[in-house]
């Protein structure tokens, strides 16, 4: 066969890795009739011996193999002693997990988020401490190479104190056995990963579980302002905002002793209500989390900012081109929008008359968020004189703008009629978000989500049922200030860059004050269904193909109902690295599930890509003639290519890191 063998072994490997994580690397034995293969895999990828031929006289290799379980060769950690499997009382009950932070043991764990095994390999679980609360732990292989630390970032938001909206850190760890830091180097030392833990406070839902569009509304509205916040009192920038990292119904850890920072900002409940609460008593409608992509703005070398960094389905789309965007929609711009009615009186009384005017143009004024739009028709501008790219506050607004338009368009209201299938035009929307890839540099002149978001009012209608029509409007307004690419504007003197932060929650809450004594009902275990009667169901993917993924002793959840955090999918994580490119553009991501830090449901685990879609292939390598050494009984290398395989991790190259 092709692939020896490789490719069944690797699968193995692939489901192993997310079954056990007490595992850091282990070893696989290729057996066929005329030779063997030894293989290693841990999360820099997997390694293998040459085929060796049967040879009654010189077994050396089978008996390194099997000598190296008991004696494994130094950097090979086969066991992670501070994470435990612990059996259900009986087969009908799940397996749970214990496991260990800062010299603390949680029990009861249970999966909620299971990424991809090579490359960071996140696991998430739900744990209980002593007294019967709950936690999150997140566990990561970090690239020896990685830059900014999310536990760092995390001290550097809650610095003066608690902001409330984001993820709170309890205790980081490296993690041990024997005394030794767990790093894995199968693929050499330019690749070491080293096993890091997180004890997270907070916890939530994905925004798919939302049970009125008014309450999922409020979650992207208190996203935003939280990501505002960040960005303008910490001068952090997510980067990675997404389905799997805005997460709503939050549920908050229970803490003493810890101050609230008074840069908390005002949650919408506060501002529909018309009194703001207490910074203690601020608690948003969301809850941001995975801050591991977060840049630091004030960093002394910058060059984070200019690397293609985020999840494709929801990544902005100059990010995922890794060029400033130039076109007949990209270079025209909107007012910023005025509010009206009692929403212009609840924004004034929570937030003042100076912010509303700050961020308002003059009538009749050219300028559109404060800046002057280019003049030129897109026919004269000098493509050679494009501004340089970077990531800016306006792209990680398109992320939550994307991930606001896959909740609402997979939305079901409760009183309107269940679809079998997608139309035809809502078909053709999920084909364009389903199947969005990073593209390879030499192919970045492609962005086929343009023909959504430039699409027109009356596409928008089309796309929702007629109970959802205001809905429909909204994102349609929504979307011609997010479609700007605001790289081209002149700004002169203020420059303000949460504007379109501004603009889109202007909107919102426009939205949420006139239909607050009518929200729209949503049944959330029925979303609607994304293909057509028409098409072929074996090459549609689907949401369920991209998100959830059941496996053998859980998976994990940064979506479906649990916690969430999450990286990669086949249909939604191709992340692009190298040379601008934050992830390796042709890579499938890892399996995430919809909600990393929590959520209602932990009667299944997901993550966020299908088997069936991102089965790992083992590539047919190069013989080697080279053998064991004599000097030892144990494996102390594996020799011949390393065998990478689809869906390889987050990390596998770290330019740009």
């Amino acid at each position: 066969k092709k692939y020896g063998g490789r490719r069944q072994a690797t699968t193995y490997a692939y489901r192993h890795h997310q079954a056990r994580p007490d595992h850091p690397a282990f070893y696989c034995l290729v057996v066929k009739p005329q030779w063997y293969q030894v293989l290693l895999s841990d999360p820099t990828g997997v390694v293998a011996s040459a085929e060796t031929p049967w040879d009654p006289d010189d077994l050396r290799l089978l008996a390194a193999y099997i000598y190296s379980h008991y004696d494994p060769p130094r950097g090979h950690f086969l066991w992670d002693d501070t994470i435990a499997w612990v059996p259900g009382a009986t087969l009908d009950h799940p397996p749970t997990w214990k496991v260990k932070v800062q010299d603390q043991w949680y029990t009861q764990g249970q999966f909620i988020f299971i990424g991809e095994p090579w490359g960071r390999r996140t696991t998430i679980l739900r744990v209980k401490d002593d007294s019967g609360g709950e936690i999150v732990i997140k566990e990561v292989y970090r690239h020896h190479k990685r830059r900014f630390k999310e536990e760092k970032i995390l001290a550097r938001i809650h610095g003066d104190g608690d902001v409330l909206g984001v993820v709170r850190l309890q205790g980081a760890d490296h993690v041990t056995t024997n005394n030794e830091t767990i790093k894995c180097t199968a693929k050499g030392e330019e690749t070491e990963r080293t096993k890091e833990r997180f004890a997270l406070l907070d916890s939530g839902s994905r925004l798919l579980d939302a049970k009125t569009v008014n309450e999922l509304l409020e979650a992207v509205y208190d996203a935003l302002e939280v990501h505002r916040t960040v960005l303008l009192e910490r001068e952090v920038l997510h980067r990675d905002m997404s389905l799997y990292n805005i997460l709503m119904y939050p549920k908050w850890g229970g803490v003493s002793g810890r101050h609230v920072s008074e840069k908390t900002p005002v949650s919408i409940r506060d501002v529909l209500l018309g009194s703001k609460r207490p910074a203690e008593e601020r608690f948003p409608t969301c809850l941001v989390i995975d801050y591991d992509n977060a840049a630091e703005l004030d960093a002394k070398s910058g060059g984070e900012l200019n690397d293609r960094t985020g999840t494709p389905l929801f990544i902005a789309r100059s990010v995922s081109l890794g060029t400033v965007l130039l076109d007949h929609v990209s270079i025209c711009g909107k007012p910023m929008p005025r509010l009206t009615g009692d929403a212009l009186y609840l924004y004034t009384t929570a937030y003042g008359q100076e912010r509303y005017d700050r961020y308002n143009d003059e009538p009749g004024s050219p300028k559109c968020h404060g800046g002057l739009p280019p003049s030129l028709e897109v026919d004269d501008f000098d493509d050679t004189r494009k501004p340089r790219f970077f990531h800016r506050p306006e792209h990680d607004v398109e992320s939550v703008y994307w991930t606001m338009v896959y909740a609402l368009l997979r939305a079901q209201p409760a009183a309107a009629p269940r679809e079998r299938y997608a139309s035809e035009s809502s078909a053709n929307v999920w084909n364009i978000l389903l199947s969005h890839r990073i593209p390879a540099e030499h192919s970045r002149n492609v962005e086929n989500r343009g023909n959504i978001i430039n699409g027109l009012r009356s596409a928008w209608l089309e796309l929702f049922d007629p109970t959802m029509h205001d809905v429909a409007l909204l994102l349609s307004q929504i979307s011609q200030h997010v479609r700007s690419e605001y790289a081209w504007w002149t700004w002169e003197g203020n420059f303000q860059p949460d504007h379109l932060h501004e603009a889109v929650q202007r909107l919102i809450l426009q939205y949420l004050v006139n239909h607050r004594d009518n929200p729209i009902k949503l049944d959330p275990r029925r979303p609607r269904p994304t293909a057509s009667s028409s098409a072929d169901q074996g090459k549609t993917r689907t949401p369920t193909q991209f998100s959830q993924m059941q496996a053998t002793g859980g998976t994990g959840t940064h979506t479906r109902g649990q916690v969430g955090s999450g990286r990669g999918s086949a249909a939604s994580r191709n992340r692009g690295r190298g040379k601008g490119s934050r992830y390796a553009a042709n890579r499938k991501g890892g399996a995430k599930t919809t909600a990393a830090a929590g959520g209602p449901s932990q009667q299944s685990v997901h993550s966020r890509e299908q088997a069936t879609t991102n089965e790992p292939v083992a590539n047919s390598k190069r013989k080697s003639s080279s053998k064991p050494s004599r000097s030892s009984k144990r494996l102390k290398t594996l020799s011949g290519e390393p065998v990478p395989s689809v869906g390889q991790g987050d990390d596998d190259n770290v330019d740009g890191l």
